[in-house]
């Protein structure tokens, strides 16, 4: 058998990872599950709390002067509730009013957490005896410890599958050994914003009791960068490894809704976005838009040629926006088109020829607007145009230590999950 050379199988790893993964979107972010076996005001209060937690990725906001005032009258954030019955515990499930909690943190100048959440993919081994394993089990104390403090802060956990693809780059004595140039060839197929190695063993302190220890390994800026946690049981050890990174992550995708400028660029953006081959997908892309908390409002300016230009008006500044829509794996940045305003103008033409034939012929009962198939018809009519190289169509954003972020782009393409 011939071997192929060590480039070439890294060029085929990289094809083999192309499959378009999203990040992680909370669809509870304004709902708490709490124990029922309560007054009702103490549950209503629980309820507020672990929102709140979530929303801004740390326990630290129930410290704030406003929100504890607010606390006391947790019953005014409840939008509705019901018991609910789950391995034999009482549970109230609570849904808080996005509107009211949304505008509390904002006059507090809080940062916000949105729904959408980047994928942290976790490589766990533990050492008993002499040698290293891999955690595998769905079950082990410390992964069932780590999904609680998931769900507290709304993290997104992945784990390696450990199949013949990872095992043929990595193992348990290499991880261990921190061989990060292994690890992060093994990570790419997982399409994780970050990448966490845990080791976890047993230690004695000095009057003989046993401990936990977590060395956390993860590379920032090329470097490799090692954490200790100790604690006297599992759950706490893991509990203050998510409090660490869910304030690290909050930090950087967290955005203050009440910092909005009224002048200049950051306050409305204007994107193309191609790709998109039929009126489902631009309903698709209105969704992505609409669940944005940096985005208050979006207006569809055309629609033609497999592209819309969309206009945006930013709650947030125009980095916290390209941040957030780093996350959105459906759109991708890529060179314009030189279209010109030429296109534009054609594409409004099939549209408003399209309306008219749609409205003449009576083919509108369907339920779809006249105006709506007649878009449906104009953009399966199109071909698209291809992409020209540009230089200025993309920008690095960075944060005060010089960090490469996210990218800025006025052209996206549109990806079918």
């Amino acid at each position: 058998m011939r071997l192929l050379p060590a480039f070439v199988l890294s060029l085929l790893t990289l094809l083999s990872c192309t499959q378009l993964v999203a990040a992680a979107e909370l669809t509870d972010l304004y709902q708490a599950e709490v124990d029922a076996n309560q007054s009702q005001q103490a549950w209503q209060q629980a309820a507020f709390a672990a929102v709140l937690v979530k929303l801004t990725g740390s326990d630290a906001i129930m410290a704030n002067g406003q929100v504890q005032a607010e606390l006391k009258q947790a019953g005014n954030y409840i939008k509705q509730y019901q018991m609910a019955q789950r391995d034999g515990r009482h549970l109230m499930l609570v849904s808080l009013d996005q509107q009211k909690i949304t505008t509390l943190l904002a006059q507090q100048q809080v940062p916000v957490w949105g729904s959408r959440r980047p994928d942290v993919l976790l490589w766990l081994s533990e050492k008993t005896l002499s040698e290293p394993k891999f955690v595998l089990e769905h079950q082990h104390p410390l992964r069932t410890a780590l999904a609680e403090q998931a769900k507290k802060y709304g993290l997104s956990f992945i784990y390696p599958l450990y199949d013949v693809d990872d095992l043929a780059l990595v193992n348990e004595n290499s991880v261990w050994a921190g061989d990060w140039a292994a690890l992060g060839s093994a990570s790419l197929r997982y399409k994780a914003e970050r990448v966490q190695n845990l080791l976890i063993e047993q230690l004695q302190d000095g009057s003989g009791q046993l401990q936990y220890r977590l060395t956390r390994q993860q590379q920032i800026n090329g470097e490799l960068v090692l954490q200790d946690f100790t604690a006297a049981s599992m759950p706490e050890l893991m509990a203050q490894f998510a409090k660490t990174l869910a304030g690290e992550l909050s930090a950087q995708y967290a955005v203050n809704l009440n910092q909005t400028q009224t002048t200049g660029a950051d306050a409305t953006l204007q994107l193309t976005i191609s790709g998109l081959q039929s009126l489902t997908d631009l309903v698709q892309l209105q969704k992505i838009f609409s669940s944005m908390l940096t985005v208050r409002q979006h207006q569809l300016v055309s629609f033609g040629q497999q592209q819309a230009v969309i206009t945006l008006q930013l709650t947030a500044s125009s980095d916290d926006f390209y941040r957030a829509l780093a996350l959105e794996k459906q759109l991708q940045p890529e060179q314009p088109a030189d279209a010109g305003a030429a296109n534009t103008e054609s594409a409004a033409t099939d549209i408003a020829a399209a309306t008219s034939a749609a409205e003449s012929s009576g083919t509108t009962d369907s339920g779809i607007s006249a105006a709506e198939l007649a878009m449906e018809q104009a953009l399966l009519q199109q071909d698209g145009a291809a992409a020209v190289p540009s230089t200025d169509a993309t920008l690095p954003v960075q944060n005060n230590s010089g960090t490469t972020l996210a990218l800025k782009s006025s052209h996206y393409r549109y990806i079918k999950p």
